[in-house]
């Protein structure tokens, strides 16, 4: 796209004060983490970004621009231009990108031919957030990436304003669904399948939030309050103390989720969009029921979380921690498909040790890691090297070899940079025998 190759010019130029992005703009996951990139490289290039995004045409896109508060954020490292200039680009924008997507719909419609993304969406400025120099390369170079030193990267906070709201302002309007003034509060995601409407495709990015319940009580019993995040599409929870089912609140709003986002105390996620605006916001999180942790680990050192169980039909058994970060590609399904491998859900013991776990790192901010999670650690990154040497991410079918080589340096940036470990409750029950191997829990589960 000539578009993207005159910013891709414009970005390049050391003189030039600002660093231009348009982030993914359906996806919140997507476009949070996509900013937080930018905002690392206009740091390191002593830029400030500007982030450009289209208009919101539903009928034509075929999809709703994500939280419309996150193409607002301020920031030290925030450039927002005059009104007038960001409406003629957000215009041209939506001139172009709109008449290609209606063409890749056609085209695909009829020809069944499928056009790379980056010709269909805006992509000013992504291709380059993952690399150190300005330019892919098809092969990637795993020992220049560490080079980098990608964990200084993550360890910097970068402090927002959201929509012109104050300190102050922010803790206001949060208190209007109902939590005191000056409570600690802790947001709780568990995905379910009607938002992206894919029951029955991809279950095991899924979770019931009723296995929390048992983590949620120990929560409120120490005297602080939940706020589940969500949407309508989503099981109600029980009516709990202290317990706010927000997706059924009537302050439901853009603003009130990045502000809740903002100053709980920590977050407690699963590997959907919203943990990426979680790091965003360089909030602790701690993740239950990843299904993915060699290439999804969260970013920071006082970060932890607990994996789903996989049962392997192959094997007959269910794998241990150190086995699956000793097996393969398919394991790890970040593109492809899971033929071998059942994924069961962590249970309400397992998440409720977690909690009481990581409640504790919290309260003595001591999040020195032990020899088994850094043995964890090790075995992940020497996985992740195997992977990708002899592994393409995804088919031709999926992604494009562009595509491809960005994906490679993004997950190659995050697997080299994570300080986020698994929790030693988990690993200590898990690492060399998964306990689920039992016949009783085995049948319990529904595995024959």
């Amino acid at each position: 796209m000539i578009i993207n190759t005159i910013f891709k010019k414009i970005n390049q130029q050391k003189n030039h004060k600002y660093y231009y992005l348009s982030p993914h703009v359906y996806a919140i996951g997507n476009c949070s983490e996509e900013i937080y990139y930018g905002l690392i490289k206009a740091r390191l290039l002593k830029k400030k970004l500007v982030i450009l995004y289209p208009f919101d045409i539903p009928f034509l896109f075929r999809y709703k621009l994500t939280n419309s508060y996150l193409f607002s954020l301020e920031s030290d490292y925030i450039y927002r231009p005059s009104v007038l200039i960001l409406f003629c680009i957000r215009l041209l924008m939506t001139i172009i990108y709109g008449t290609l997507r209606v063409f890749s719909l056609f085209v695909r419609k009829i020809f069944n031919i499928r056009i790379a993304d980056l010709y269909k969406f805006p992509s000013i400025g992504r291709d380059d957030l993952f690399v150190i120099d300005e330019h892919i390369e098809s092969e990637l170079d795993f020992d220049l990436v560490e080079q980098f030193n990608w964990k200084d990267k993550f360890r910097y906070n970068f402090n927002f304003t959201i929509g012109g709201y104050g300190e102050e302002n922010i803790d206001s309007y949060i208190r209007s669904i109902g939590i005191p003034n000056g409570a600690r509060f802790v947001c709780i995601h568990v995905r379910e399948g009607g938002f992206r409407d894919d029951i029955g495709r991809k279950d095991y990015r899924n979770s019931d939030i009723n296995n929390y319940i048992m983590a949620i009580k120990e929560i409120t019993s120490r005297g602080m309050w939940v706020v589940r995040m969500g949407d309508n599409t989503m099981k109600p929870l029980p009516e709990m103390k202290n317990v706010i089912d927000y997706p059924f609140s009537i302050c439901i709003s853009d603003l009130m989720d990045l502000c809740l986002i903002k100053q709980c105390y920590f977050f407690i996620a699963c590997q959907s969009g919203i943990f990426d605006t979680a790091k965003l916001f360089s909030k602790p999180v701690l993740i239950i029921n990843a299904y993915n942790w060699t290439f999804g680990g969260p970013f920071h050192c006082r970060d932890r979380g607990i994996i789903k169980h996989i049962y392997s039909l192959k094997e007959k058994r269910y794998l241990s921690t150190k086995e699956l970060f000793s097996s393969g590609w398919e394991t790890q399904n970040l593109y492809g498909t899971i033929n071998d491998y059942i994924f069961i859900e962590n249970s309400q013991e397992e998440i409720l040790d977690a909690v009481v776990e990581y409640l504790t790192c919290l309260d003595s901010g001591l999040f020195v890691p032990s020899d088994r999670q850094i043995k964890a650690q090790n075995y992940i990154k020497q996985q992740a090297r195997t992977i990708f040497s002899n592994n393409r991410l995804a088919s031709y079918g999926v992604l494009s070899d562009h595509e491809e080589a960005i994906a490679r340096y993004r997950i190659a940036s995050q697997v080299v940079g994570v300080e986020g470990v698994l929790c030693n409750s988990y690993l200590d029950k898990n690492w060399d025998n998964n306990p689920l191997n039992d016949k009783n829990a085995i049948q319990s589960n529904g595995v024959q």
